[in-house]
């Protein structure tokens, strides 16, 4: 072999290396492994409790006890037939962000008809106009992105991917006039990405059946992360609920997270 050669063989090499690889680590934040102080709401993250009629079936709610730290760093969600589990990432609601890059890293240990995982969205809870979320829902196999304003839900994208036991990166980028969305299996390299803006959303807006006032959320507004785990009252749109065997649980678990501005 020529020596001549043998620099562009060993970059082209690394090259195909680094792509083998697939995605690149990031640096995450790890959640204590003592649980939260139900009444201390200066944490990074406070369960959600309590049934929502419009979202769950009769007798299903969160509960405080379902989001579990473990000693890893990470936090499990549980969901049963009863009860499910959620946070609000208190932390960042509290810095107010009207800009910023979210964040998660999950993995859920099976696709279960009738659930909603709900690895990460953002919402406007609090603000003098509230209502706003972008959401990522996952739900049957099949992956969703929603933007809600108060008066219903807009699908904005929905794509079929199964991603049981993957553990999959969750980013929402918010600026002004610009939202992404994006996900990342790091288990298969599978990525979808979604570009959200003012004109995009004044086009939906148009549509016939679009909910009425859709718009895309004002800049001024601040909104804050969370993230859900719970079962539908709609077997049209999530599937319909298959009964678990006893003691088993549906779970989430989030690894870690990161938020800059």
């Amino acid at each position: 072999m020529s020596h001549n050669l043998l620099p562009a063989i060993l970059v082209l090499a690394t090259l195909l290396c680094g792509c083998a690889a697939g995605p690149e680590p990031i640096e995450l934040t790890k959640f204590s492994p003592s649980p939260v102080d139900r009444s201390d709401y200066d944490q990074v993250y406070h369960p959600i409790e309590g049934h929502q009629k419009l979202k769950f079936p009769v007798g299903f709610e969160f509960r405080f006890a379902a989001v579990e730290p473990q000693a890893d760093g990470s936090i499990v969600q549980r969901l049963n037939e009863s009860w499910g589990s959620a946070i609000k990432w208190e932390g960042e609601k509290r810095r107010r962000r009207t800009q910023g890059k979210y964040v998660v890293e999950a993995t859920i240990s099976e696709v279960w008809p009738g659930v909603v995982y709900a690895p990460l969205w953002i919402y406007s809870e609090g603000s003098r106009e509230g209502g706003h979320e972008f959401d990522f829902e996952y739900m049957d196999g099949r992956l969703e992105y929603n933007l809600h304003n108060g008066e219903g839900g807009f699908r904005m994208r929905s794509v079929d991917k199964d991603l049981a036991g993957h553990r999959v990166r969750w980013t929402i980028e918010r600026r002004p006039g610009r939202v992404v969305m994006s996900v990342r299996s790091l288990t298969d390299g599978w990525s979808d990405r979604l570009v959200v803006r003012r004109k995009t959303v004044a086009e939906w807006a148009k549509q016939v059946g679009t909910p009425p006032d859709l718009r895309f959320p004002p800049d001024s507004i601040p909104m804050f992360p969370l993230t859900e785990l719970w079962r539908c009252r709609s077997p049209g749109w999530c599937g319909t609920w298959r009964p678990l065997p006893p003691g088993e649980t549906i779970d989430m678990t989030i690894h870690g997270y990161r938020f800059s501005k």
